[in-house]
């Protein structure tokens, strides 16, 4: 059973809780064994270590590990801080702010780098008047680079993580570049058919279904374009290989 297979968050969480009670129980014999008692920020990270290791082995990404692996020992160290007790809930709910979109579609929060933001314009650019929609626009530095490469083209981004889009909407309010626009909502309740080109960055998880409602949905001659992901069992048209650090891939269809 791989991590695309679940929600990640109850995962962690059910990964992180299972972890706490198998060392909860054998952490008595361990201090008899050892002739002292282990420290607590000991037993956090061994907590982190063995979390880390378990979601290794369930296929989750990099970032899922090694936050697995900081998460306990950072809590331990946070309340020796005396931090004032109002600052978790106020950081939990930032959190929930941004990474709202991990709860509801599996999809954590991507930025595209400038690299691919220059290819991107590229590919699309080419047609005048291109109508644009970036599903899923984080804070929306993609779309305000190419409204500003091409002024007679429109641009729209949707998202549906509060914060981000209320800081991609000030962002392009204060840029004040006329050809784009912020919609905060669910993408798969956003009708297709009004663009040339769909852009993504998402995850694996919902590519088949937002490949077949971009298929459904688009004209013919639209373009279809992921940063990174593959759509299973449909080969892209085109690929283009950003010269940037990961060596981001752009995979296109056409529809």
């Amino acid at each position: 059973m791989t991590a695309s297979n679940r929600s990640p968050i109850f995962a962690i969480l059910a990964i992180q809780a299972v972890v706490f009670a198998g060392l909860y129980l054998i952490m008595p014999s361990v201090s008899a064994l050892a002739g002292f008692g282990i420290p607590v920020f000991w037993q956090m990270c061994a907590q982190g270590l063995i979390s880390a290791a378990i979601t290794k082995f369930f296929n989750f990404g990099w970032g899922w590990i090694i936050g697995q692996f900081l998460a306990p020992p950072l809590v331990i160290l946070a309340l020796g801080l005396g931090l004032p007790v109002w600052i978790y809930p106020v950081i939990l709910i930032l959190l929930v702010l941004v990474f709202w979109n991990v709860v509801s579609n599996r999809v954590p929060l991507y930025l595209t780098n400038t690299e691919t933001s220059a290819a991107l314009s590229k590919l699309v650019l080419k047609k005048n008047n291109v109508k644009f929609v970036d599903l899923g626009s984080g804070l929306g530095g993609t779309l305000r680079y190419l409204a500003r490469q091409s002024p007679e083209g429109r641009f729209c981004g949707v998202e549906s993580a509060p914060l981000p889009f209320a800081l991609s909407w000030c962002l392009g309010k204060l840029s004040g570049t006329r050809n784009l626009e912020f919609r905060f909502g669910d993408i798969w309740k956003q009708d297709l058919s009004e663009f040339d080109v769909v852009y993504c960055f998402l995850s694996p998880v919902p590519m088949a279904r937002l490949f077949a409602k971009a298929q459904e949905e688009l004209k013919p001659g639209s373009s279809f374009i992921s940063n990174s992901f593959a759509v299973p069992d449909h080969i892209p048209d085109k690929v283009v290989t950003v010269k940037d650090g990961r060596k981001t891939e752009l995979l296109v269809w056409k529809i």
